[in-house]
């Protein structure tokens, strides 16, 4: 009798990934898991308790593999993000598009931290000032990534990037309470590392 194959909880995320790329959220399922794996349901219930911490865990899993990026820029960043929405349509719709509990975060944001730092630096912001653009600037990718991960529009790179220039132009004058011209030049020559 051959020895039974041992399937690990990396599998089991790696198969839920690649079932979720092809055949979208709806075929997440132990059974589907299972199948893909050519294996009983058990080592996958042995590993995970159910099908909650299962999603909870595919989610980080995902989060981590996919949407974590050490870009120089904050525009970078956006567009890795961008991009990931544009590619990985199922996925984002798993991680994005589900329903949450009333006191889920709304929006996770890996990236969220050294963002908000690079933004206090570079603009001479407070943390709280910091927060609330990057916060601003999640509201509007965010609108984009759903309308490209539900196929509304479909952006171009040149697009993607012009777009996030304009509005960080407009999110920036906002925060800096710029007057003129003159100052918002000042400030992106400030923030130039950022839009890279």
């Amino acid at each position: 009798m051959p020895p039974r194959k041992r399937i690990l909880r990396e599998d089991i995320l790696k198969a839920a990934v690649s079932l979720v790329q092809e055949q979208g959220p709806p075929a997440l399922s132990v059974r589907n898991i299972a199948k893909r794996l050519n294996c009983s349901t058990q080592p996958i219930y042995s590993a995970f308790i159910n099908m909650d911490t299962l999603r909870d865990e595919l989610t980080a899993y995902v989060k981590e593999h996919y949407l974590c990026t050490e870009a120089d820029s904050y525009k970078e960043i956006a567009l890795s993000f961008l991009n990931f929405s544009r590619r990985e349509k199922n996925l984002f719709q798993l991680v994005y598009l589900r329903q949450r509990a009333e006191d889920e975060t709304l929006f996770e944001d890996p990236n969220a931290a050294q963002i908000i730092r690079k933004l206090e630096i570079n603009l001479e912001l407070s943390f709280e000032q910091a927060a609330q653009m990057h916060r601003r600037m999640q509201y509007y990718c965010y609108s984009m990534a759903v309308m490209m991960a539900t196929c509304y529009i479909n952006f171009s790179e040149e697009e993607i990037s012009k777009e996030l220039t304009e509005y960080y132009r407009i999110i920036l004058s906002y925060y800096k309470q710029v007057k003129s011209e003159e100052e918002l030049q000042h400030w992106l020559r400030c923030s130039r590392n950022l839009l890279v």
